[in-house]
């Protein structure tokens, strides 16, 4: 089978030879940025309180304040867990983008360094679940394969931006916030850091692709988009992390409270107001992205 080259896309690539710069100013090893020694503990938050999903929550005013810490290293270990889970069907899709690039597209070069920038989340992620003695918590679905989506490469950008979106979201309310313990607070700085590369190149290809869509394309991108970041938004909830812990109904209370919908709301703000200025979110589509809570 023969593989068809994708054509170069002039600003994606400008922003590519940007990004592959910065990258080599820039690129932090988790094992020396992050003091592992600091032992994993409940001597303060692993999130800060208020972007953990059961805060406000019946269930929340019932714990003591050294239950919420421990509950919020379980949603650490949980969020970690959705990361390593979430780095995964990013690189399949970025490698498989890949297949398509030329080697003197400059595209072709940074997503190479992207995918060792997920390589390192994913173990730095990896090392926090084990040394935090908690369950090694995943998403409980299997991997989403998003280059085989209806819309192809640009729908798999489009969920990649949700993902990092949210994660980012979190990530910086997390590095800036004192209560959390200093491990926490360290690996959010450095996905952060390195998630902006990531971010950036994918609303460049995104924004320069979209025009370019045939309107059956789009369409159906359009029409799927809330439906599958719903998706994306709900794995921010792990079941596993009430049922370890014993609190009942705690998954349906986080996902039905308006704290934790506001969390999701803001994490995606970023990502709705993108969509909307180049045309994937429309008045078509609006009431359905509000209808499942994204807006």
């Amino acid at each position: 089978m023969t593989t068809t080259l994708a054509p170069e896309l002039p600003r994606t690539a400008r922003r590519a030879r940007q990004l592959v710069a910065v990258s080599e100013r820039t690129t932090l090893d988790p094992f020396t940025e992050v003091d592992w020694d600091i032992s994993i503990d409940d001597s303060a938050f692993h999130l800060p309180p208020e972007v953990l999903p059961l805060y406000g929550t019946e269930a929340w005013q019932a714990m003591s304040e050294q239950e919420r810490i421990a509950y919020s290293r379980h949603e650490t270990a949980a969020l970690c867990g959705a990361g390593i889970w979430f780095e995964n069907v990013l690189m399949q899709a970025v490698l498989r983008h890949l297949q398509e690039l030329p080697v003197t597209d400059p595209a072709h070069r940074y997503l190479l360094v992207e995918v060792a920038d997920e390589c390192r989340h994913s173990m730095m992620f990896g090392e926090f679940i084990r040394r935090a003695d908690t369950p090694a918590y995943r998403p409980a679905m299997n991997p989403l394969t998003v280059s085989d989506l209806p819309g192809g490469r640009a729908m798999s950008y489009l969920l990649i931006l949700a993902v990092e979106e949210l994660l980012d979201h979190i990530n910086r309310a997390t590095m800036r916030d004192e209560r959390v313990h200093p491990v926490s607070r360290k690996i959010a700085k450095v996905h952060v850091l390195e998630e902006a590369r990531h971010v950036s190149f994918a609303k460049s290809y995104l924004s320069e692709v979209w025009p370019m869509l045939d309107e059956e394309t789009r369409t159906t991108i359009s029409a799927l988009a809330p439906d599958l970041v719903a998706v994306v938004a709900d794995l921010s909830v792990d079941d596993a992390v009430y049922d370890h812990l014993g609190i009942e109904g705690g998954a349906a209370m986080a996902r039905a409270n308006p704290h934790h919908q506001a969390v999701v709301v803001a994490g995606l703000g970023k990502l709705t107001a993108f969509l909307a200025h180049i045309g994937v979110i429309d008045a078509v589509n609006l009431p359905g992205w509000r209808a499942r809570g994204l807006l």
